[in-house]
């Protein structure tokens, strides 16, 4: 099958597409899926220099690899002992598997971790809502549980991941702060956040009050700041999942990491959200595949607004 693989970890000019590369077959659990499309996240390109934890693991002989941690595409086989699943079903999906990721035809994904793309539901935009719409609900409702008429902090209100942050906080009924640059400042304001800050021009440490909850996804340089604008009982999700969490428990203040484990009922609901309208997934650029090379250095960059879509 055709596939966008690394042979080591490096910089974006590692990422190169075979033709020949083997079509993984689906275990105990699994669905394979040929894959439509393929959301781009942060996550990839510290999986791609080996940066993250996840590929710890590997070694020389687990090369070359494809990445890629969401899709979405058509069910083409069943693992084992699978049952309640249709070949040829529309589907979103997570990819755990970190050698035989979503940079290709096909990939095995965990079917518990697996959504039913709804009637009238675009496949190709929500390849990029598994991981983003995941992350935030996880990190709005189980880390930092989130209630109306609480105050909320959230850095990086504009990414593809804060935008979900953003509404879920509002829909909740919260009172949000909000961090973008300067061109995405009338963006925050359409998704309903009550103080967006431009963090180019405007120092948030002087115009946020003390809130019940700070939501993170930017870390270097805001982490421990904010801990100082938390109200006594505060909560701080952060999501890099390299984060050091140590200052705020020194400091007695509760705080975590989003993981991910399977919620159905959670991705069907967002899906149908989605598809309907009632939550707005903005999709920032759709490309082919074979540029992928190029989407990694959009996200290293940081000021991406929306998420990045590639397709087969």
């Amino acid at each position: 099958m055709r596939a966008v693989v690394i042979d080591r970890f490096g910089g974006p000019e590692e990422l190169h597409e075979v033709t020949d590369r083997a079509v993984p077959q689906p275990r105990s659990g699994q669905l394979q899926v040929k894959v439509i499309a393929t959301g781009l996240n942060p996550l990839d390109y510290k999986q791609r220099d080996g940066s993250s934890k996840s590929m710890a693991h590997l070694t020389a002989g687990d090369f070359p690899i494809a990445l890629g941690r969401e899709c979405s595409g058509t069910i083409s086989a069943l693992g084992p002992g699978v049952t309640g699943w249709e070949v040829g079903e529309e589907v979103m999906a997570f990819c755990n598997d970190v050698t035989d990721g979503s940079y290709a035809e096909y990939v095995c994904t965990p079917a518990d971790m697996t959504t039913r793309i709804p009637a009238g539901g675009d496949p190709v935009k929500l390849a990029g809502l598994p991981i983003a719409g995941f992350t935030a609900w996880t990190s709005v409702h189980e880390r930092a549980r989130v209630q109306a008429g609480e105050k909320v902090l959230i850095h990086g209100g504009s990414g593809g991941v804060g935008q979900f942050l953003v509404q879920l906080c509002v829909r909740a009924g919260a009172e949000v702060w909000a961090t973008a640059s300067t061109r995405n400042q009338d963006r925050l304001r359409e998704l309903g956040v009550h103080h967006p800050i431009d963090y180019r021009t405007q120092d948030w440490q002087t115009l946020v009050p003390q809130v019940d909850v700070v939501l993170d996804t930017v870390y270097f340089g805001t982490f421990e700041p904010s801990l100082d604008h938390l109200r006594p009982g505060g909560r701080i999700v952060v999501l890099p999942s390299l984060a050091d969490l140590t200052p705020a428990t020194k400091r007695g203040i509760e705080a975590s990491i989003p993981g991910l484990h399977p919620m159905p009922a959670v991705m069907d609901e967002l899906a149908r959200d989605v598809t309907s309208g009632a939550l707005d997934l903005e999709i920032a650029e759709v490309l082919p595949l074979s540029e992928v090379a190029r989407a990694h250095r959009m996200l290293e960059e940081g000021h991406t607004r929306g998420k990045l879509i590639a397709t087969l």
